[in-house]
């Protein structure tokens, strides 16, 4: 979890808060990834954070505080890397954004287990949390299609449709990940998943040399 910690302008009082805040969301996260979130005790937290369940208080009122707080953190991870690709200008910033998007989800299995979880009994999360980075994650992708279409770079096709093909392909990558059935990918195997995507997408499988026949 990143936080101003760093920051040169505060306090070291400060700064020591900020770290064990770090410490103890960070170890939130495993607890949440490997128990769920309604299992999972503030006692279970603060053993696995090293610290007594008293001194936790001291930084956090409730488990449900905690939880918001890491759900706060990815929302700015999510949304910082959604507005760098708010305009996909061509196929290589579209592998970019897939690319990133990986790392997003695999580098954080045991979030994005816990953020499933949760999401799937609670909607509160799920609208406030899931459902505008899925929004804005499509509102990209068929911005990226219709700019396309309507350059002649694709043909006529509905934006939105492929939007969605993209993203069930997208989640069909890091779902086993996120959910410890396959092993997270290299920084090199990510890049050629992003690429192969992208390229299935806009490509197509289909041979320019064969023709397809159906019956």
């Amino acid at each position: 979890m990143q936080t101003d910690s760093s920051n040169p302008s505060s306090t070291r009082r400060e700064r020591q808060v900020l770290r064990k805040k770090e410490e103890i969301l960070a170890a939130a996260t495993r607890i949440f990834g490997a128990k769920g979130f309604s299992a999972t005790t503030t006692k279970d937290i603060a053993n696995e954070a090293d610290i007594g369940e008293s001194t936790l208080y001291n930084y956090f009122e409730s488990k449900r505080e905690i939880m918001m707080a890491i759900m706060g953190e990815y929302k700015r991870l999510f949304d910082a890397d959604f507005q760098e690709a708010t305009a996909l200008a061509n196929p290589e910033a579209f592998i970019d954004l897939v690319d990133r998007t990986i790392d997003l989800f695999t580098s954080r299995t045991f979030f994005i287990r816990a953020l499933i979880a949760e999401a799937w009994i609670e909607n509160d999360i799920l609208d406030n949390y899931v459902t505008p980075r899925l929004q804005q994650l499509s509102s990209i992708l068929t911005g990226f299609f219709s700019n396309g279409v309507s350059g002649g770079l694709f043909r006529p096709i509905d934006p939105q449709l492929v939007s969605q093909f993209a993203m069930g392909m997208f989640f069909s990558i890091v779902i086993p990940i996120a959910r410890g059935v396959k092993p997270a990918p290299t920084p090199r195997d990510r890049r050629a998943l992003a690429e192969a995507m992208v390229s299935v997408l806009i490509n197509g499988i289909h041979s320019h040399e064969g023709s397809l026949h159906t019956h």
